[in-house]
C-alpha cells in the first residue's frame, strides 16, 4: 500500500511539475526572438532616407498585393525596383541585386501565385535589411505559416497583419520582428 502511495504522489509531482516547465518555457524567448532583440547597425542620413524611401514603396507594393490588381501590382513592383536602385551604399546595393531582378519579373499577366513568389523573395532581402540595419520603428517582419511566406510591413499604419499572399485568409500571420 505504501509503495501504490508512493507511486502516486510521484507520478501526480512529475504531472504537475510538466505544466510548470511549459509555462516557464512560454516565457523564454526564442532564438529568433533573440536575435530580434540585437542592436541593429546604424545607417548614413542618406542610405537611411533611401531605403526608408524603398520601404514606402514597398508599402505601396504590399497593398497592392493585399487588394490584388495585377497591373497595380506591376506598377508598384516598378517603383519599388527603382526605389532600390537608388540605394547607393555598396554592402545594401549588393545585398538587394537579387530584388530587383525578382521585382523586375512582377508582371500583370502573370499568375498570382508566381508573383506571389517573387514578391516574397524580394520581402525576405527586405526583412533582411529591416532587422539588421535601423530604419526606425516602422517597419517590420512578418509571416504566414499557411503558406510558409513572409513580408515586411508597416506596424504603425497597420497593427493588424495583412496577409498580401492569401486573400482567403487576409489576417493570417505574425508579427515577428518588433522594432
Amino acid at each position: 500500500m505504501k509503495f501504490k502511495n508512493t507511486l502516486l504522489v510521484l507520478s501526480l509531482l512529475f504531472s504537475f511539475s510538466g505544466f510548470t516547465s511549459d509555462s516557464t518555457h512560454a516565457n523564454h524567448g526564442s532564438k529568433s526572438d533573440m536575435k530580434m532583440k540585437m542592436k541593429r547597425k546604424t545607417l548614413d542620413d542618406k542610405t537611411k532616407a533611401q531605403v526608408v524611401k524603398a520601404l514606402e514603396a514597398n508599402e505601396k507594393l504590399h497593398s497592392s498585393f493585399f487588394k490584388y490588381d495585377g497591373k497595380k501590382v506591376e506598377l508598384s513592383a516598378r517603383e519599388l525596383k527603382m526605389a532600390l536602385e537608388k540605394v547607393s551604399d555598396p554592402e545594401l546595393s549588393k545585398l538587394l541585386t537579387f530584388s530587383k531582378k525578382k521585382l523586375g519579373e512582377i508582371k500583370g499577366t502573370n499568375d498570382r501565385k508566381d508573383n506571389n513568389q517573387s514578391y516574397h523573395l524580394v520581402s525576405m532581402a527586405l526583412i533582411h535589411v529591416v532587422n539588421k540595419y535601423d530604419v526606425g520603428k516602422k517597419y517590420n517582419a512578418y509571416s504566414c505559416p499557411m503558406v510558409k511566406k513572409k513580408w515586411v510591413q508597416n506596424s504603425k499604419t497597420m497593427a493588424k497583419v495583412h496577409n498580401p499572399y492569401a486573400p482567403e485568409m487576409p489576417h493570417c500571420g505574425q508579427q515577428d520582428s518588433h522594432h
